[in-house]
């Protein structure tokens, strides 16, 4: 059944990928479907594990990406496989369901370290009381006055299709600092399941949202917001009321945005408390040099529900190695 890791990412072509990641994927899209992801899989099981060999580890993005009831199993084997090839495993991105099994089953470090926010469209925070939602609606309100407005992208017309390229050209240049990233970004890749939204003012578009399709939990990833430098105030909130109104007309109750690095470390399990104090330290000055509390701050105003993400190290492999590989997974730079 083992083969080598050349012979299984030949097992998928593009299609397919596509296609399993949308039937089962979950905030470890964008990772998957990177150019640097290799994947293993097992005859016996439909779906696979998407991950990048970094400094020795083999770093997975997320759970298996398969049915729920087949995760276990393939994550077995694929803890067997990297066993014999020498290189220890690292997760990041994983479930809570997942990380309780995988501490209990493969020996693994657990740690809570994001957080996964969904929306339900049909309640729309715009229409919630209180100040959270008063301070939503006169961000959209403002944008609005200044003469902006949504609309979708339905992939038929070359000349916006040309803008939105600019306008994401524009963002990605125009991104300052240290930065940490799951994968490059790519606007109109692996089209199959995915949407576009996009605000103009003055007939020039100013901010774009991204949509990929979660059919197991028949709704939506929203994987990116691109606003440029000089849009108008409340543009950003004015895109997400805007999709989730679109949405609730479909009767869609799902959508997601993460992983969104949490304010502070949460559960861990499998450490000292020496190590655990470390580790909590670690994080809160990573925070501060890769700036990693803006998407918390943002996403809490639509009032989500909130679920835990979590980095696991099976078979105890946490060292040196292995967080040099994570950090290299997530393309952290300074």
């Amino acid at each position: 059944m083992q083969t080598s890791l050349e012979n299984k990412k030949q097992l998928f072509d593009r299609n397919s990928l596509v296609n399993q990641v949308r039937k089962w994927g979950d905030v470890n899209t964008e990772g998957i479907l990177s150019s640097t992801c290799q994947f293993f899989s097992d005859p016996r099981i439909e779906g696979f594990i998407g991950y990048r060999i970094e400094s020795g580890n083999a770093v997975v993005f997320g759970d298996p990406v398969c049915a729920a009831e087949d995760k276990q199993a393939l994550a077995k084997t694929f803890q067997q496989y990297c066993r014999s090839q020498k290189i220890g495993v690292v997760y990041i991105i994983v479930s809570e369901e997942f990380a309780n099994w995988a501490a209990q089953n493969l020996g693994s470090v657990l740690i809570e370290f994001g957080e996964k926010f969904v929306l339900n469209p049909l309640s729309n925070p715009i229409d919630h009381k209180g100040s959270t939602a008063g301070f939503v609606r006169n961000r959209v309100k403002r944008a609005r006055l200044e003469g902006a407005l949504v609309q979708e992208y339905c992939g038929d017309n070359p000349d916006i299709e040309k803008a939105l390229q600019e306008v994401a050209i524009t963002w990605q240049k125009e991104r300052q600092g240290p930065q940490v990233f799951l994968a490059d970004f790519t606007l109109f890749k692996d089209r199959v399941g995915k949407r576009w939204f996009y605000a103009k003012q003055e007939e020039k578009i100013v901010g774009i949202i991204i949509l990929s399709e979660l059919q197991a939990y028949n709704g939506w990833l929203l994987n990116s917001v691109l606003i440029t430098k000089n849009a108008p105030h409340g543009i950003s909130e004015l895109l997400v009321i805007s999709v989730l109104q679109t949405l609730a007309q479909e009767n869609c109750q799902y959508i997601s945005m993460g992983p969104v690095p949490g304010n502070q470390l949460g559960k861990i399990i499998g450490l000292s408390g020496f190590s655990k104090t470390v580790a909590r330290w670690v994080y809160q000055l990573a925070k501060k040099v890769f700036h990693l509390g803006g998407r918390e701050a943002f996403w809490k105003k639509f009032e989500p529900t909130i679920y835990p993400s979590y980095l696991l190290f099976p078979e105890k492999n946490l060292s040196y190695s292995s967080i040099k590989s994570l950090l290299k997974a997530l393309n952290a730079h300074v």
